[in-house]
């Protein structure tokens, strides 16, 4: 009975010491880099300052052990710590003898893969590493953020709104509480584009976004006639940057006599697709030239203002050789919200896509 009780509480006593440190970490969005493994934070329960080093084990379930970060001793204050940054920089880093570790060192970004990230917290002793203090383990479903694509003003385009609206296709996997921020700068002469964003004292610099499109905040000054302007789109969640969009370019450039299309009129898909505004009234009317076989159009809508929406019961539209002036009815498809904006794709025989973004009216 003795021997009993002593078992139980040492255990006991060591359940209490693991609990005291506790490893705060987020693999959806710290899991991905090498440099994110080193955000985690720890909260120490102890009412007194400890010594520590921290092993960060990433493992793969069908590559096995990919990477070992081995930290500098450093000190772990009550209360909620970071890594110290001079731990961090002074960090021995292993990486396995396999592909997926391979990959991982040219890049620093987790290929795709199922990972378990094993925090170990040692107590530090002057000359060597004591007691293992906590350990902490977190598995998370890597999948490849797709790019961040621009849609409107389409690439070195010339529009005459000088309060545009920008919108851009999110990159997938959605991660929740995910935001966007929208930066734009005016293109001084000889400039490039990522010059003018990094030096110019930006036009826009919009964050908290919450939806991949933006109407000209009312606060901005107005665009101006024959400037060019870069722009440039950053998803981020709670201050990580996960991802960035490529930098577009436009400029405000007004005809004195505006083109005026005809209601019934079908606009050529390639002349939408660079960023001119449409505005479908019950249903989306465009011509397009198929050089292949004839064959059913291949076509997907996405909602820029309800991304997750679902299409239903899409009409089935056949596509002939040569010219087609193609009309797409949306007025019984409750999908379709008056006021929302959307965008068209449509994939062609050869499999390149061709895409156009509208404003749907209900015609009501």
């Amino acid at each position: 009975m003795r021997k009993l009780f002593i078992i139980i509480f040492c255990a006991c006593l060591s359940a209490s010491a693991y609990a005291q440190i506790v490893v705060q970490f987020v693999p959806e969005l710290q899991g991905r880099t090498t440099d994110g493994l080193q955000l985690a934070k720890m909260t120490n329960v102890f009412p007194e300052t400890q010594t520590v080093s921290l092993d960060i084990i990433v493992t793969e379930k069908k590559t096995g052990r990919v990477v070992q970060i081995s930290t500098a001793p450093f000190t772990l204050l009550p209360g909620v710590n970071s890594i110290d940054r001079n731990a961090v920089s002074a960090s021995t880093i292993r990486f396995a003898d396999n592909n997926t570790a391979r990959l991982l060192r040219q890049s620093g970004v987790f290929p795709e893969g199922e990972y378990d990230y094993c925090f170990q917290v040692y107590k530090q002793n002057k000359t060597s590493r004591g007691e293992l203090l906590a350990e902490q383990c977190f598995d998370h479903l890597v999948e490849p953020l797709t790019p961040l694509f621009l849609i409107e003003p389409y690439l070195k385009d010339k529009i005459c709104d000088k309060r545009p609206s920008f919108t851009w296709q999110p990159s997938l996997p959605a991660i929740p509480g995910l935001q966007y921020r929208l930066t734009l700068a005016e293109m001084k002469t000889g400039q490039v584009a990522s010059e003018a964003l990094v030096y110019n004292l930006p036009l826009i610099n919009q964050s908290n976004i919450l939806s991949p499109m933006l109407i000209f905040p009312p606060s901005a000054k107005e665009l101006e006639e024959g400037k060019t302007y870069a722009w440039q789109v950053t998803v981020y969640k709670e201050g990580m940057i996960l991802n960035r969009s490529e930098i577009w370019e436009f400029s405000i450039k007004c005809n004195d006599t505006p083109k005026v299309e005809p209601v019934d009129g079908f606009r050529d898909i390639e002349d939408l697709a660079k960023g001119n505004y449409y505005i479908a009234n019950g249903s989306v009317r465009f011509a397009l030239y198929n050089a292949y076989e004839a064959t059913n159009l291949q076509y997907s809508f996405f909602c820029l203002n309800k991304p997750d929406q679902t299409f239903k019961h899409l009409p089935k539209i056949k596509l002939k050789r040569g010219s087609n002036n193609i009309s797409i009815d949306l007025s019984e498809n409750e999908s379709f919200i008056d006021g929302y904006h959307y965008i068209l794709t449509v994939r062609m025989p050869n499999n390149t896509l061709k895409k156009l973004r509208f404003l749907y009216k209900s015609g009501q």
